[in-house]
């Protein structure tokens, strides 16, 4: 289902981002910064090297073998034992469930495995598709960031959700 992102997926996923850019670009800032192949593989390449230094851990999100989007800790802050979830899927693989069984892995993985002691998922508040994968996994609403990210032409606001380790890790 989830997996570690590696160097063989570059054309694969590059292939996947160029594929659904409109759909995507609705809600993610960073499109126009990958553009190429070798975009893609300096994605992977960046998100290799800030796993290895314990910064971050990105995986890809398959479906029958097939890569079909990201989901991972885009960042993870040791010193709070945060981690900060991002996900994106393409737009054929869209309500499936895959995005909220790729989250549920995360979960398992930073609260288990990473002994994370929070999660936190910033969403733009209009993308309700999204904040739905959040409400699904029960992460608490803990408030709204104005002005949070500006998207090509205009800010957009962040809501924030967040779900403690049950364990209480500390």
């Amino acid at each position: 289902m989830i997996r570690l992102v590696s160097h063989i997926d570059a054309e694969e996923l590059f292939k996947l981002v160029d594929e659904n850019r409109a759909y995507l670009r609705r809600w993610l800032p960073w499109l126009d910064h990958n553009k190429t192949l070798d975009d893609t593989r300096e994605f992977i390449k960046t998100s290799l090297r800030d796993y290895a230094e314990q910064g971050s851990m990105i995986h890809v999100v398959e479906d029958a073998g097939r890569v079909c989007g990201i989901c991972g800790f885009d960042s993870i802050n040791r010193t709070i034992k945060a981690g900060f979830i991002g996900y994106w899927i393409s737009q054929q693989s869209q309500g499936k469930g895959l995005i909220t069984m790729a989250c549920g892995a995360l979960e398992t993985l930073g609260f288990d495995r990473l002994g994370l002691h929070k999660l936190e998922i910033h969403i733009a508040q209009e993308n309700v598709s999204s904040r739905a994968v959040a409400e699904r996994l029960n992460y608490q609403n803990t408030g709204t960031i104005l002005d949070a990210e500006w998207l090509y032409d205009h800010y957009v606001n962040h809501v924030i959700y967040c779900k403690l380790n049950p364990e209480g890790a500390s």
